[in-house]
């Protein structure tokens, strides 16, 4: 999955400079399911042979989606793939990350000076001498175990789940309970408002614009913000959006101009691409859409991506501050 959005993202995002990592961990995440495989062992190596190589008491034993795993007690040199956002909530600096960053993201002043892996394999891993390797792809257990414990998390985890176990991987528990309970008191007080008479039944649409020679209007339903928006605060695409979702099999993909207005929601999350004006808004069907003419449209700059690129909750509280604060505006200009 990841290999071929990473494909279809590049194409997209070249105006925003992703530089060949593309939007992912899209997968639908529902917050009551349970955490399967994924529950920590806090059992000590007790090596009973001559080999002293890992002393008892350095190493504990967890139980993952690919098996028990045997990891460091105090891991200091670790490589991630894609899950930055969760291991740097948990208050770990990695010796080398494979993703994109950027300005907007919340953690960036704590990654920007973090090597970045251009070419995930084992040679370049290598290089970095970790001593655990965090990533969401089974596919590599296999291929890196030689050189030292893989810790795969796969995508089905919800992010609450995600950062909890690997605060128990990596023996930062009271970090990860932390960020859990700050994004919880968020969305708590985020709830509050989208339940008052203005939002309430109100619908929701995540989309851009990316031309009409290009993709049209492209919509999404996990990414961009679709994970805290469907998955944790519960807020209603339309219906007609839905439907599309089910009938494609694909959470994320593009329409045309002449049918877009048919997709948007009471509020739109309005992605701009780049720095220019949208075609679309120039258009007189756009004048002409319900959410337009309400002034519920919330764009979001391009220079904003990073903000809206993970899902981690560390990054779903930051823009649950930037979607709360746009929709006080609207309030308060209504």
């Amino acid at each position: 999955m990841k290999s071929n959005l990473m494909k279809r993202y590049l194409i997209m995002s070249c105006v925003v400079l992703l530089g060949g990592m593309g939007l992912t961990g899209c997968q639908k995440e529902s917050v009551n399911s349970t955490q399967t495989n994924t529950e920590v062992t806090t059992q000590t190596s007790t090596d009973s042979t001559e080999d002293k190589d890992i002393e008892q008491g350095t190493s504990k034993i967890v139980s993952t989606v690919m098996g028990d795993v045997e990891v460091p007690v105090n891991p200091q040199r670790i490589v991630v793939n894609w899950y930055l956002g969760d291991v740097v909530t948990l208050g770990i600096k990695p010796v080398a990350i494979y993703g994109w960053i950027q300005e907007s993201m919340p953690f960036y002043d704590m990654v920007k000076e973090i090597p970045a892996i251009e070419t995930w394999d084992k040679e370049e891993i290598l290089t970095y001498e970790p001593d655990l390797i965090i990533t969401y792809d089974q596919e590599d257990f296999d291929k890196f175990s030689q050189i030292a414990p893989v810790i795969v998390v796969p995508e089905s985890v919800t992010s609450v789940e995600r950062i909890e176990f690997l605060g128990e991987v990596t023996g930062h528990e009271a970090e990860a309970k932390e960020a859990i309970s700050t994004f919880e008191q968020k969305l708590e007080e985020a709830k509050e408002l989208l339940t008052s008479a203005e939002f309430s039944e109100k619908t929701f649409s995540i989309l851009s614009d990316w031309g009409s020679n290009s993709y049209g209007i492209y919509y999404e339903s996990d990414s961009r913000g679709g994970t805290l928006l469907h998955h944790y605060l519960n807020l209603k695409q339309p219906e007609s959006l839905t439907k599309l979702i089910e009938d494609s099999g694909e959470g994320r993909g593009s329409v045309s101009y002449e049918v877009a207005a048919d997709y948007f929601g009471d509020y739109v999350l309005w992605f701009l691409v780049d720095e220019n004006e949208s075609e679309y808004a120039q258009t007189e069907i756009w004048n002409n859409i319900p959410a337009v003419k309400e002034g519920n449209i919330i764009e979001i700059p391009a220079s904003f991506l990073g903000l809206f690129y993970f899902s981690d909750v560390a990054s779903m509280s930051a823009q649950m501050d930037y979607i709360i604060d746009k929709l006080n505006d609207v309030v308060e200009n209504k």
